[in-house]
């Protein structure tokens, strides 16, 4: 063991066995089990409230997360000679979730609603008024905001590449598919306009989302899952969780209508979701969010060269348009 890693772990009331490295951290076999040792860039208070959210996870719900192992002066976190923050976490040897798995992928869509259900039964702490704190749990951004500052940033990048004499193949594939994916851009737009998500959001500043649930962050092995690095978690509309996983999941399956049907029925028989949440969801799966990123990829680094990847995956995107529709009808 190297003496960074040495100095950390002795400040712990563990007893180390074994030491690995895994996930750009330290996994540790130890007398209480497995656990997993890394830096963390944060503030201190929002650390805290993780730790207060996973413990009530854990032994009240009786999860399996990744809770924050305290030190021997209680604190959530430890600081090696140069200052470097460090946590131990409670750890899992189970495999990330398999996304070509239709059985883990179900799991994991569960167990979304169950923590889900969990998370609305936890009372965050109060904003402290006297020293004008922020709340540890940052409210996600208004949709309907980053919505329309995203349609603006779509535009911009359209008329710099308009007014460039030689282009590139990625800014060609703009030219040939901004039209149809701008209008579909609007749409959600209008939709989210149209529907009570205002309403929705204002209620949801109470709940509590992952922030981060993909595939890396959801381990399994047989019927055991635990659910990892809930360092992004805000407060705001949980389906956003459902959306972030859905999406990423239906465009590695060509947006499958079945598979994304049984997603959506696996999470709503357990948390049902209602008609105004539908007609949101819909509207988040409308918007063309990796062309978006991909838009705004190019915009925001050298123009000179785009990697052939990223002129593939554009052009993904605006072919998956006509398939990704009819996956929307579902809603």
């Amino acid at each position: 063991m190297n003496d960074w890693g040495r100095s950390v772990l002795d400040q712990y009331e563990v007893e180390v066995k074994t030491i690995r490295r895994g996930r750009g951290a330290l996994l540790c076999e130890t007398n209480k089990g497995l656990m997993i040792l890394q830096e963390y860039i944060g503030s201190v208070q929002h650390m805290e409230e993780e730790s207060r959210v996973l413990s009530f996870l854990l032994e009240k719900g009786g999860m399996n997360v990744d809770v924050c192992i305290r030190d021997k002066n209680n604190k959530t976190y430890v600081e090696n000679k140069e200052g470097t923050r460090y946590i131990l976490k409670k750890w899992y040897d189970y495999p990330e979730c398999n996304v070509n798995s239709r059985s883990e992928l179900e799991m994991a869509v569960r167990t979304l609603a169950k923590l889900h259900m969990l998370l609305r039964h936890i009372d965050l702490i109060p904003l402290n008024e006297e020293k004008n704190m922020s709340h540890p749990a940052k409210a996600h951004r208004s949709l309907l905001e980053e919505y329309e500052k995203h349609n603006r940033e779509l535009q911009r990048v359209r008329r710099f590449v308009r007014n460039k004499k030689k282009k590139t193949a990625f800014e060609l594939c703009i030219m040939e598919s901004f039209d149809e994916m701008f209008a579909q851009a609007n749409e959600a737009t209008e939709r989210l306009i149209q529907s009570n998500y205002q309403k929705l959001y204002m209620e949801a500043q109470r709940q509590i989302c992952h922030g981060s649930y993909h595939q890396h962050n959801i381990l399994v092995k047989g019927s055991r899952i635990a659910i990892v690095n809930f360092q992004k978690f805000y407060t705001g509309i949980q389906l956003m969780d459902l959306y972030y996983f859905m999406r990423k999941i239906l465009e590695k399956h060509n947006w499958d209508v079945e598979l994304g049907s049984a997603l959506l029925e696996d999470y709503n028989r357990i948390l049902p979701i209602s008609k105004d949440e539908m007609e949101v969801l819909h509207a988040m799966f409308l918007y063309p969010e990796k062309y978006w990123k991909q838009m705004n990829f190019y915009y925001n680094t050298n123009k000179v060269w785009i990697p052939q990847k990223n002129v593939e995956k554009l052009k993904k995107a605006a072919e998956q348009k006509n398939i990704r529709a009819a996956f929307l009808k579902i809603l």
